[in-house]
């Protein structure tokens, strides 16, 4: 059975794939920050997040939240952004998990 994680995950997107990667067998964690814009005042789980999505809450720049969310996972899918980022915003992050990536777990 594959791990998966999926950076952004609680987002429309990501909630989509996290469904249909459980519906094939794979077991999937979701790294997502629980901006208030998105997720509301509550920062609650989301509803429409499967039941079976183990949900990380951290930002994909924090390394901390990131080491985390990569441990035991086999792969990874990076959608995480800002709600209205511009092409290249989100670099910081992206360059955190390929860092992680590359540490010895």
């Amino acid at each position: 059975m594959k791990r998966v994680l999926i950076t952004g995950g609680a987002g429309f997107i990501g909630s989509h794939l996290a469904e249909e990667l459980l519906a094939h067998a794979s077991r999937v964690r979701v790294l997502d920050s629980p901006a208030r814009e998105v997720h509301g005042e509550e920062r609650a789980r989301p509803e429409h997040l499967a039941e079976g999505v183990d949900l990380v809450r951290g930002h994909v720049g924090d390394p901390a939240a990131v080491q985390v969310a990569l441990k035991a996972v086999d792969a990874v899918f990076h959608l995480a952004t800002r709600k209205g980022a511009g092409p290249g915003i989100d670099a910081h992050g992206t360059s955190v998990l390929l860092e992680a990536r590359e540490l010895p777990k």
